[in-house]
Parts: structure tokens; C-alpha cells; sequence
């Protein structure tokens, strides 16, 4: 892909949004059969997620896999630093920027103000992806 992806980063101020956000973007993709890869940074982090995403929305399911292997599956949950399912969209919830972010159309990140060191680390992200050319939208 040449087209530089589009960059969004939300502002979240507690895990309550954390969690909005994560089922709304899941909630979108396959809704708009569009796929998408988490990106997370400890294999807690993606337990959780695949944990989160069996519970909610409460009334059905969104077919998703936690995995560090090549899959078809529409939504994918990983550490590993791949497109490994060959999503259009990315949502980060790692502390690093996607090095990657040429491979999709879309990254979503967050603007992460739960505690000085994840803003601090948020704004490590965003200053990253700018000098590689993106523009964020918040």
C-alpha cells in the first residue's frame, strides 16, 4: 500500500472509555466486514481483550481469535509485530508506535491520560508517527 494510513488517536481518560472503545471499533469493523488486528503489548493485555470481546455486547458475539499465527479470522488479537490477518485497520493498545503502519488504511490509538506515563507514551507515539509523515486526527 503507498497511501499513507489514516491516523486516529482517541482521547481516553479512564478504562471505562478504554473498554467503549475497544467493543465500538470491533463492533464497526465487523459490522462494515472490515478486518481489523488489535495490536497489544503483553499476552495479559490480549487475554483480556479476547476475555472482554466474549462478554460483550452482551446480547451476541463478534467472532475474533487471540493468536501469534497467520489466520483468516476477521478480528485478530496479537503481540506479534505483523499483519497477521491481513486487517485494513489497526487499533494499538501497546506503549509503541506500529512500524508497520504502512499495511493498513486505518490505525486507530490511544490518547492514553489514565496515568502521567501512558500520556507520556501516547504522546512518544504521536510525535513518531509525525515524522514519518502522518497526520493524526483526535
Amino acid at each position: 500500500m503507498n497511501k499513507k494510513p489514516r491516523l486516529i488517536f482517541y482521547k481516553i481518560k479512564d478504562n471505562a472509555a478504554k473498554i467503549e472503545l475497544i467493543c465500538t471499533k470491533v463492533k464497526e469493523s465487523f459490522e462494515h466486514e472490515k478486518r481489523l488486528l488489535i495490536l497489544v503489548g503483553t499476552k495479559e493485555a490480549g487475554e483480556y481483550v479476547d476475555s472482554l470481546l466474549w462478554k460483550r455486547p452482551l446480547e451476541s458475539f463478534y467472532p475474533h481469535l487471540f493468536t501469534q499465527e497467520i489466520t483468516t479470522q476477521w478480528i485478530a488479537i496479537t503481540q506479534q509485530l505483523a499483519n497477521i490477518n491481513q486487517a485494513t485497520s489497526l487499533l494499538n493498545l501497546g506503549m509503541q508506535p506500529v512500524i508497520f503502519f504502512q499495511e493498513f488504511e486505518e490505525i486507530y490509538e490511544l490518547d492514553d491520560q489514565t496515568s502521567q506515563e501512558k500520556a507520556a507514551q501516547s504522546k512518544e507515539r504521536l510525535s513518531y508517527y509525525q515524522s514519518q509523515g502522518l497526520i493524526s486526527i483526535h
